[in-house]
């Protein structure tokens, strides 16, 4: 199972995918960050690396895919944290002649836009709050693609 998370709102987007990327991470699926922005503070970078257990952000941060380098194929699923990541995951999957109505799994569709408004990283000052506001908005998600799995698996 393959999720890209993308995000196409400004400069701190890298940092939303990769956060999200390193809270989304569990052992039977695959996280694919994807942003036009693909850089992170080092603050930020350990913000997330303390705030989640076993997590590997720099590893995503090195891992983020431009939008235009990825096709419908690139993952099962999109989460998007924006209505422009959303409006672009949507635009990628119909480039590669597929439907976004038509999910796999039990997603309804192939684009899902995050439920919650998600606001920037701050600027300075301690960010670790900030990873910990986005884990528990993403739990849902994380019980969601547990039960797929298991569904599925």
């Amino acid at each position: 199972m393959t999720i890209a998370i993308i995000s196409e709102r400004g400069p701190r987007a890298g940092e939303i995918v990769v956060a999200a990327s390193t809270i989304l991470t569990m052992t039977y699926l695959t996280v694919k960050p994807v942003s036009t922005n693909n850089t992170c503070r080092d603050e930020f970078i350990n913000a997330c690396r303390s705030m989640v257990r076993n997590g590997t952000p720099k590893k995503y941060m090195g891992r983020i895919a431009n939008p235009s380098s990825v096709n419908a194929d690139y993952a099962d699923f999109w989460l998007a944290f924006d209505t422009n990541g959303e409006q672009m995951a949507r635009q990628i999957i119909q480039n590669s002649g597929k439907t976004v109505e038509k999910g796999k799994y039990d997603f309804p569709g192939m684009v899902h836009l995050f439920e919650h408004t998600v606001p920037d990283p701050p600027d300075d000052g301690d960010i670790k709050p900030w990873v910990g506001m986005l884990a528990s908005q993403l739990e849902p998600w994380k019980e969601k693609i547990r039960k797929m799995h298991l569904e599925y698996s």
